[in-house]
């Protein structure tokens, strides 16, 4: 790879996108970023990063953006349905190397249809000839902006009690947005990490009711959990959005993922690049301390 030729980052203005992006700041390397079209180019600009406007469903624009960069690190989920044209995209401008982003829901019992669309997206990229990473990140948290940890820290905020349906005792082990962004940047010169699936977790995995416990004694809180039998539940959900088109804040689906154990084991991308993640508790910290500066 010539070292004078940038990296395309796509989905650069998404929220694991921007860290990524700080992280190779950071490092120095040259890259420029891609992102969705008629997006605020404001965040790159104060930066002085180089921001492409590119629609990766569209190969033609997405030829255009790749032209002279001598890879792509894919921060967009191949759980939308692209991984096709970028394999092709990327063929067709003559570069090899390409970071995917995954997940590690793909091991979920449950027939979900992100989980059908993911793995078929690891399988055209797996019999492709570009030189390939695909990271699987679980559930991933650290700022106000995250799409997760946030929602339960502003409910454990405002309310007396919680609703847990189940047990609460399923593992839980998220991810911190800077130690995935680290983890992206540092295996795309990793000739050791070409054609590996790579499962990319937190520091250590907890209970859905430690999980609980921790963010009400970090935001001083004390919190009732009241437990409510999965089953019955989870049907009755299921009957209103099927067959009564209800939806509520939380699918049916998410309360019976979060019945599942999500703890996956990142040993390989301990051993292979030294990747070592914030325990929970650190990370959480970091993030409810930015909240109750925000509010």
């Amino acid at each position: 790879m010539k070292d004078n030729l940038p990296i395309l980052v796509t989905g650069a203005e998404g929220f694991t996108g921007k860290f990524v992006c700080e992280e190779l700041l950071k490092r120095g390397v040259f890259f420029k970023a891609s992102i969705k079209p008629n997006k605020s180019k404001k965040w790159f600009v104060d930066r002085n990063i180089e921001a492409v406007e590119t629609d990766i469903f569209k190969k033609d624009q997405l030829i255009n953006s790749l032209k002279g960069c001598k890879g792509l690190i894919n921060v967009t989920s191949i759980g939308f349905g692209a991984a096709p044209i970028i394999i092709k995209s990327c063929l067709e401008a003559k570069l090899k190397r390409v970071i995917f982003i995954s997940s590690t829901s793909i091991f979920t019992s449950l027939d979900a249809r992100s989980k059908s669309i993911r793995l078929k997206a690891e399988q055209s990229i797996s019999q492709s000839n570009l030189d390939w990473t695909i990271l699987r990140p679980t559930m991933i948290y650290g700022t106000k902006n995250d799409r997760n940890m946030i929602k339960l820290i502003k409910y454990i905020d405002k309310f007396l009690f919680i609703p847990i349906i189940g047990n609460g005792r399923s593992l839980q082990q998220p991810v911190f947005v800077r130690d995935l962004a680290w983890a992206i940047v540092e295996v795309f010169n990793s000739e050791k990490t070409i054609n590996k699936k790579i499962n990319l977790s937190g520091g250590d995995s907890k209970t859905f009711n430690e999980v609980i416990d921790i963010i009400s004694k970090e935001l001083g809180k004390q919190i009732f959990k009241i437990y409510f039998p999965k089953s019955p539940i989870i049907f009755f959900i299921k009957i209103l959005e099927n067959y009564f088109n209800f939806r509520l804040p939380i699918k049916a689906e998410q309360f019976e993922r979060l019945n599942e154990d999500k703890n996956f084991s990142h040993s390989f991308a301990k051993k292979v690049f030294n990747y070592s993640p914030l325990n929970f508790e650190e990370g959480i910290d970091i993030e409810i301390s930015n909240y109750k500066k925000s509010n």
